[in-house]
């Protein structure tokens, strides 16, 4: 399966605009949220997203919500989480929420191709 169309739900907005202008690069469609309750939006089923690039830190929320969400509707969506904690208690309670990929910030750009392409 190819990924063409992502969701980056991140609220620090030059990192969106970095992550956007990436993708972008490599032919990806991107949708952009800055919060959880935005990020929600596009899990309606006519965004037809391919990818979700997830912050966890969210300030209306965490993002373990979004990747909640994704799972319990059974959306064939692949998620990459991004991070700056390095609290290992938090991500192994995100292993039971079966992310794609977990990627520590700064993300290494091939990483970041990785997770979205499976």
């Amino acid at each position: 399966m190819s990924y063409h169309r992502v969701l980056i739900v991140e609220d620090h907005e030059p990192t969106r605009n970095i992550l956007r202008l990436i993708l972008k690069r490599k032919g990806w469609a991107t949708l952009e949220a800055g919060t959880v309750a935005e990020g929600l939006k596009f899990l309606d089923g006519k965004s037809r997203l391919d990818c979700v690039l997830l912050d966890l830190d969210l300030p209306d929320g965490r993002g373990e919500d979004l990747l909640e969400q994704v799972r319990a509707d059974d959306l064939p969506v692949r998620v990459a989480v991004l991070t700056g904690s390095g609290d290992g208690k938090r991500w192994r309670a995100l292993e039971r929420f079966r992310p794609e990929a977990v990627l520590q910030k700064p993300i290494e750009i091939g990483d970041l191709y990785q997770a979205l392409k499976g």
